[in-house]
């Protein structure tokens, strides 16, 4: 006797596809274009820059509606309290004092104002966890496509923290140095030129960042 088994038994069997795991560099493309959409945002938290032996922070209000922005800084940092609004022509300083500053950044102005130097024009990339625009030394990604460290333009990023925020990973803490030679200033201190750093703690996002 011969076992005779249906031939319909194996045309009929479904073989599910293997899932392809994303990779590291396949969720950081998504995340870029995800988050070069978002343009339009607050954030709040703490802002404290070191350079040599001279040290001082503040609590930092940062809004951006397109190619425009405002920072507040409030606090100790600078006497007290900073508002610098910026637009494609030019970033202008008030302080509590009444008296204003111009310049073309509002970098530039913060440094007329109170020597520190604080790259906010890449910072308005890196708060999101992307690099500015322009070439870069090299983005370290951790396993979920976020950035961790990058080098850009003399500046060294480093994003210990993230947090959730309507779907979306955001940052929550950054700790960026300059490289020697980055900020070739004098800040009244010799040793400052080389060893310059700005960290900030995101307290809160707001704005419409969408998830997938």
């Amino acid at each position: 006797a011969f076992l005779v088994l249906p031939l319909t038994a194996c045309t009929q069997m479904a073989v599910d596809p293997v899932p392809v795991a994303e990779t590291p560099k396949s969720l950081w493309q998504q995340r870029q274009k995800q988050l070069t959409t978002f343009v339009d945002w607050d954030l709040k938290g703490r802002l404290a820059v070191r350079a040599g032996a001279r040290s001082d922070s503040a609590s930092l209000i940062w809004k951006r509606s397109g190619t425009e922005q405002e920072i507040q800084l409030l606090g100790p940092f600078g006497g007290g309290r900073i508002h610098i609004s910026q637009n494609l022509d030019r970033a202008i300083l008030a302080n509590g004092a009444g008296q204003k500053l111009q310049g073309q950044s509002a970098e530039e102005v913060l440094f007329k104002a109170v020597a520190w130097s604080v790259p906010f024009t890449e910072m308005g990339y890196w708060v999101r966890g992307l690099p500015a625009p322009g070439k870069h030394d090299g983005i370290g990604l951790d396993y979920r496509g976020r950035a961790r460290r990058l080098t850009q333009r003399g500046w060294q990023v480093e994003y210990p923290e993230y947090q959730t925020f309507q779907g979306v990973e955001l940052p929550n803490r950054i700790v960026i140095r300059a490289l020697p030679g980055t900020v070739p200033l004098d800040h009244g201190d010799p040793t400052a030129v080389d060893s310059i750093s700005v960290k900030l703690v995101i307290g809160s996002w707001s704005g419409e960042p969408k998830a997938g």
